[in-house]
């Protein structure tokens, strides 16, 4: 069971970080650079909150699958 909450959070985070990967080669593509600088600015909350929402079930997920794993030896 840990095994596979454990590959899958992996999992969720490989497509979590390609969704922000695309979606920031997107801003910077189609509006340009000072859009991208702002995007990554670190005045910008909302885009802190919207990369932890984007990345905590897998975060959540491995943590948990470590966790079993330890309680199990």
């Amino acid at each position: 069971m840990a095994r596979v909450l454990n590959i899958l959070g992996y999992g969720l985070i490989v497509l979590g970080a390609a969704v922000i990967v695309v979606g920031s080669v997107s801003v910077l593509v189609f509006q340009g650079w000072g859009a991208f600088a702002d995007l990554f600015s670190p005045f910008n909350g909302w885009n802190v909150l919207a990369l932890a929402v984007i990345l905590a079930p897998g975060i959540l997920l491995v943590t948990l699958a470590e966790k079993m794993e330890k309680r199990k030896k």
